[in-house]
């Protein structure tokens, strides 16, 4: 008897990727994993992105492309992926991303293994390690959270308190960014998708409600996704801030019912100044943190020194376009 495994579907945005999307298509078609289907969203490029994408040779593999009429950011991009999904399960990958040719089924191995040990019923989400090259070439390994095999993942509200407020959990350091999510299709419809008011941070605030919803975070222990970071016009030290502060308001109930929403927002405003490289503003907010909050500041830089080096890099990458 012959198990057949269910359909996934690949989901791909994009926008101005014509030197980079053809990479990552041809990526999704090398994964090892059938069935599968892929989903292309163009974010209305302005450049001959789509043509590239319709000139593809996808030898017999669905490729459905969905145009957008107007750039209205990633989130309503991967809200369309969701909405036309035909797979079992979503696994999205970046335009300028290419993933391994295993990434699919490792995912997808890790994610009913799990379920059948130790969800009981929960939805499950996973991650992947992935491998960062920055535009000066220096090269960084990513880790995810979930990576501890044979055991409960970090699952439920202690993920948003993670994520929100730094609090330590226990195999749960790492990042959780969508270019290496792959979860069930009903995951992401019963949680309503993505954000569409956020153009940066969909992510973050995704695996916030996912965690608040009882979700469980697994993660596969292998750089699967190498990711090139690249400069667009969305990408900036302060649209990062901004969207972060966006996400703690939304979420500003529950980081008061922690009794810690003040002291996160200044803790954001403390990260910020340092990865703007303004050292005076910085030790003026880590002076009156150390006299107001003095244990929750030295547990916060505690926690925040293995993050030093992927946090210098991320300053690097867009201190240029900060003014």
């Amino acid at each position: 008897m012959t198990f057949e495994l269910p359909l996934v579907t690949v989901g791909i945005t994009t926008y101005n990727a014509s030197n980079s999307v053809e990479r990552a298509i041809n990526s999704a078609l090398a994964q090892t994993y059938r069935p599968i289907e892929i989903t292309l969203v163009d974010d209305c490029s302005t450049d001959d992105t789509l043509d590239r994408v319709q000139d593809i040779d996808t030898n017999g593999v669905a490729l459905r492309i969905f145009p957008s009429l107007a750039n209205c950011g990633v989130a309503v991009a991967r809200n369309t992926i969701i909405e036309n999904a035909r797979g079992e399960f979503v696994v999205f990958f970046d335009d300028d991303d290419i993933s391994h040719n295993e990434r699919v089924i490792a995912q997808y191995q890790r994610i009913v293994e799990y379920e059948r040990k130790f969800a009981n019923g929960a939805p499950v989400i996973c991650h992947t390690v992935r491998r960062i090259t920055y535009p000066s070439q220096k090269e960084r390994t990513e880790s995810t959270i979930g990576l501890s095999i044979n055991k409960s993942a970090p699952s439920g509200p202690v993920v948003a308190k993670r994520i929100l407020l730094g609090s330590p959990l226990e195999d749960g350091y790492g990042s959780c960014p969508t270019c290496c999510q792959m979860a069930r299709l009903e995951t992401y419809l019963k949680l309503g998708g993505f954000d569409p008011s956020l153009r940066r941070g969909e992510d973050t605030d995704f695996n916030i409600r996912l965690a608040l919803a009882g979700g469980h975070f697994v993660g596969v222990d292998q750089p699967l996704v190498f990711q090139t970071m690249t400069k667009t016009s969305d990408k900036s030290l302060r649209e990062e801030h901004l969207y972060w502060r966006r996400i703690m308001e939304k979420h500003r109930s529950f980081m008061e019912a922690e009794g810690q929403f003040e002291f996160a927002v200044a803790w954001l405003d403390l990260k910020q100044s340092w990865l703007e490289r303004k050292k005076t503003k910085f030790v003026l907010i880590l002076l009156k943190l150390s006299v107001v909050h003095p244990i929750l500041t030295f547990r916060r830089l505690w926690l925040a020194i293995p993050n030093f080096g992927s946090n210098n890099e991320f300053s690097r990458f867009h201190f240029s376009k900060t003014d």
